[in-house]
């Protein structure tokens, strides 16, 4: 872009902050939303136009702001009592299309729930379980059908309960990541369970009896799980949408809309906990008294999660903005002689895979899938030598038991290094010059060395071929780069780190427990789902065929977890040379002082 293009495309904006510089009436989050602008633009500026007056110009805007923001710091009471006056508000607001199909998912799914149970009197039993069926029954013989409210003491009952109405609060904003489809799958089951459970009353002649003790508490447990169901489609919305913004930054700004979301349903449902602990158990109260303690609830959450953000948002009509970050955004251009922190290098580690989605995404779903087929299919019996077809993660590296995995984990290493490696130094320093014949056979030795480790019996072994796996693609990186041989290779990775290994040991953690965690929410995510379940009922009736089946669920879930370690890795180590090398030779640093001995 040209430097007048950039200027006439945010001047206005600009003269804006200098205006609200000088009103001494604007708030200090409109002050640091300005200060992001500014700063996103002065970034942009410093990068395409380095010696021309708009860097100063902005330079110093950013300064005055900087300067604004410090004085008009708040106090912790003040910014907790603006994030629960206006705050959520507006972030509620913003995000009311989630919310309203949150509502509309659920609530259907109820009446869906209802219908089924009563032309399929059966269906009640595939939902609610036997025992809870049996003891209610019992207790309906009793004259006390509420009675499973009363079966411990309230602090065992409202403990228990708050634990597990968190988690599920939580798991049903986190399952968002999975395109929203996590966050909906979670709604459905909720809607059709809540309406089984209701209709299994009516049935027993007991709907006004069962109807004040459920949503008593029930008014607010479920709101709670809707509000989360809506925090999860917003996160996943800004995965499939990010806008104008990077995938990686409109995927940050939703998860922050999204857990201030959750952090708003943390006392509901600890309301809701203490009601179901402390007052459901008390069936003799007036049903008068229960029916409005019903309605006060159901009031309360209309009031302050929807109709509360339209009146606040009405007051401001900028409030979209106000809950987004600015909407022009400077792209991430990686510059090999900047000097990264230990968070910074974190953060563009993700920033990069998330850039390239497409590709990396491609490379692991891909070579996922092909170790699925050849595994899972096992034709000619080279894989599994037992009756048991099962595939934790640890079997993958279970070489003695199953020696072909040492041929196939030897091949996939080699190739996703390589893919990655020569992706990385094209796209972060443009340069496609480098040995081939030396990057291979130092991928090659690498391999080999990991692979034999993981041979061995011994698990030190083992464990030690995962804790050398970082070096080796430190090292491959260097090789890469620098374009020389694998002994130079070690050698310049000795020289380059210094005392730089503590950064590279956090990354290399790093690395591992993003890795890790992807891995778990994959595997749980499958099972809480039911993508095991509905591909089973799909696709065959046959027991051998679904343990099979099962069988390539989880080799994809390892390779998954493991080729995306492998990747992320890459991508920190390739980031961290460039660190290690500007920092080790000061390239940049002697350039520009030339430069400046020229100019004189």
């Amino acid at each position: 872009m040209k430097e007048s293009d950039f200027i006439e495309q945010n001047k206005n904006k600009w003269i804006e902050v200098e205006k609200n510089l000088t009103n001494k009436d604007v708030s200090p989050s409109e002050t640091s939303k300005l200060f992001v602008q500014v700063t996103n633009d002065l970034s942009y500026a410093r990068t395409f136009y380095k010696n021309r007056s708009v860097k100063i110009y902005l330079n110093e805007i950013a300064k005055l702001l900087f300067n604004d923001i410090n004085k008009s710091k708040q106090s912790n009471f003040k910014s907790f009592i603006k994030f629960w006056k206006t705050d959520l508000p507006l972030i509620m607001y913003s995000c009311r299309r989630s919310m309203l199909i949150s509502s509309i998912v659920f609530l259907t799914c109820f009446i869906l729930g209802v219908i089924t149970s009563r032309y399929d009197p059966d269906f009640s039993k595939s939902i609610l379980s036997a025992d809870y069926i049996n003891m209610t029954n019992e207790n309906i013989a009793k004259g006390d059908p509420m009675a499973v409210y009363k079966s411990r003491s309230e602090l065992e009952t409202f403990l228990p309960i708050l634990v597990n109405n968190l988690k599920v609060d939580f798991l049903t904003f986190f399952s968002g990541i999975f395109m929203g489809i996590g966050s909906l799958v979670i709604m459905i089951v909720n809607g059709v369970m809540v309406g089984v459970f209701q209709y299994f009353f009516i049935t027993k002649g007991l709907f006004w009896e069962s109807f004040l003790a459920i949503w008593t508490h029930g008014t607010l447990e479920i709101s709670a799980i809707i509000l989360s169901g809506g925090a999860g489609l917003t996160l996943g919305k800004g995965f499939l949408f990010p806008g104008t913004h990077s995938r990686f930054d409109a995927l940050k700004i939703s998860g922050m809309k999204g857990l201030k979301i959750i952090i708003g349903v943390i006392p509901v449902t600890l309301v809701a906990a203490f009601i179901e602990g402390f007052l459901t158990r008390h069936t003799n109260i007036p049903s008068v008294i229960r029916f409005s303690f019903i309605l006060l609830s159901l009031l309360f959450v209309f009031i302050y999660f929807f109709w509360y953000p339209r009146y606040i948002s009405k007051k401001n009509m900028e409030s979209d903005e106000m809950a987004d970050e600015p909407v022009y955004k400077a792209h991430f251009v990686f510059n090999p002689h900047e000097i990264l922190t230990r968070t910074e290098l974190m953060k563009h580690s993700l920033r990069v895979f998330l850039k390239d989605f497409k590709y990396f995404g491609g490379l692991i779903c891909g070579l996922s899938a092909i170790l699925t087929l050849i595994i899972s299919s096992d034709s000619l019996d080279l894989f599994f030598n037992n009756e048991t077809l099962w595939f934790a993660p640890i079997d993958f590296f279970n070489y003695s038991d199953y020696p072909m995995l040492a041929i196939v984990s030897l091949v996939c290493l080699i190739f996703l290094y390589y893919k990655c490696l020569v992706f990385l130094k094209n796209s972060l320093n443009h340069d496609e010059n480098f040995s081939v014949k030396a990057t291979f056979y130092s991928l090659l030795a690498f391999s080999i060395v990991f692979v034999g480790f993981e041979s061995m019996v011994e698990s030190g072994f083992k464990l030690f071929a995962f804790v050398l796996l970082p070096v080796f693609t430190l090292i491959s990186t260097i090789i890469i780069n620098l374009n020389v041989s694998l002994l130079k290779g070690i050698n310049f990775m000795g020289s380059l780190l210094k005392k730089q290994w503590t950064t590279f040991l956090i990354g290399s953690c790093f690395t591992f427990v993003v890795s890790w965690i992807l891995f778990i929410i994959i595997a749980y995510g499958t099972q809480f789902l039911f993508v095991e379940n509905s591909l089973l009922w799909m696709l065959t009736d046959d027991e051998m065929t679904a343990e099979k089946i099962r069988l390539g669920l989880s080799v994809f879930q390892t390779c998954v977890g493991f080729f995306f370690y492998i990747v992320l890795n890459s991508i920190f180590n390739s980031l961290f040379f460039y660190t290690l090398k500007e920092i080790n030779t000061a390239e940049n640093l002697i350039s520009k002082i030339n430069q400046i001995k020229t100019s004189k």
